[in-house]
């Protein structure tokens, strides 16, 4: 099969020929339809990442089962129709049995390239983090449930209630992904805000309330606007110093969750939190329950994710698309075809 594989940080990602995988027990090997670019392939594969040399990386996909390995028969069959949280598990231990293989001791991800990822044309998939699609959902909305499904999840760790203010700070398909839910769910004010005005547009036809240019000062531009401040800030960059600021826009007594994943060291100074008693919560990816609900929500038409695509690309262009996207760039969401 053909799969883009990493050979280490700074080389372009290589369109190559190699084995197909077989799905083992309580797995099912799946044809890819759409795999999106997300920003954390961008990070594991500069110098501080952590993908594996040789490795096929890529973990937003979706597609159709075309092998089922023991153990899998009763529930799943070939030509269904599925997305599935990139990690395997043992499929034996309790985090596996309650739907959140990322907690398993013995844990293989599409992540890091540890199990072959969604960059290729086929990739294994662990049955119990699998969830079947809808016949008629079309698939570049399927493409979408993985990152649709890190933002409910910071939705559900916020615990947010309906008539709340939001902040969502970054303008990358996370933080859109946390917008759209916060409106579905009930927020009263969604306002976002980045460093460039570039995301305004795009911020606003997916249903955010307003937009503040990061330039400006972000605590008074809300008040102004909402007129209140916001009760839950979402971090949703993952860069040195952002989580910093969220501290900074949160009131007293308010919320910070954090979503993005900063990879390097970043200095935070305590008492800026203490002094308002804040409560600062961390997301970490999501469980089979997100995605069974965002697919539920997705097949219902109450969330539209797909103004978020701005390309789709085949392996030709694959390898070039990927590093434009380390730049400043106007993409949101690519989608590689693998089979275009």
């Amino acid at each position: 099969m053909k799969a883009a594989v990493f050979h280490g940080p700074g080389q372009a990602l290589s369109v190559e020929e190699v084995a197909e995988p077989v799905a083992g027990p309580g797995e099912m090997v799946l044809q890819v339809r759409h795999c999106g670019i997300c920003g954390t392939d961008l990070h594991i594969t500069e110098a501080h990442g952590n993908a594996i040399p040789g490795g096929v990386i890529g973990h937003e996909f979706c597609g159709e089962i075309v092998e089922v390995g023991p153990g899998v028969a009763a529930h799943w069959k070939v030509g269904d129709r599925a997305v599935s949280i990139p990690f395997v598990g043992c499929g034996a231990c309790a985090h596996c049995l309650s739907g959140r293989p990322v907690w398993c001791r013995a844990m293989r991800d599409h992540v890091s390239g540890k199990v072959s990822g969604g960059f290729a044309q086929f990739t294994p998939i662990g049955a119990l983090g699998s969830v079947k699609l809808p016949p008629g959902m079309p698939w570049d909305a399927a493409a979408l449930v993985e990152p649709l499904a890190v933002g409910l999840h910071g939705l559900r760790r916020a615990r947010l209630e309906p008539g709340a203010n939001v902040l969502v700070v970054g303008a990358g398909p996370v933080g859109l992904a946390v917008a759209m839910w916060a409106k579905a769910l009930g927020a009263r004010w969604v306002i976002m805000t980045a460093r460039s005005p570039r995301g305004a547009e795009m911020a606003r036809a997916l249903g955010v309330d307003d937009f503040i240019d990061g330039a400006l000062d972000v605590r008074r531009e809300f008040r102004r606007i909402a007129g209140a401040t916001p009760d839950v800030v979402f971090e949703c960059v993952g860069a040195p110093g952002v989580l910093e600021q969220c501290i900074g826009y949160a009131p007293i007594h308010g919320q910070v969750v954090v979503l993005g994943g900063c990879m390097q060291p970043d200095i935070v100074t305590p008492a800026l939190a203490m002094n308002k008693e804040l409560t600062v919560t961390f997301a970490l990816c999501y469980d089979v329950r997100d995605f069974e609900v965002t697919v539920d929500r997705l097949s219902r038409g109450v969330i539209d994710p797909t103004p978020m695509i701005t390309d789709r690309v085949d392996f030709a262009a694959f390898p070039e698309a990927f590093e434009a996207l380390r730049r400043r760039t106007h993409q949101c969401k690519v989608l590689l075809s693998p089979f275009a």
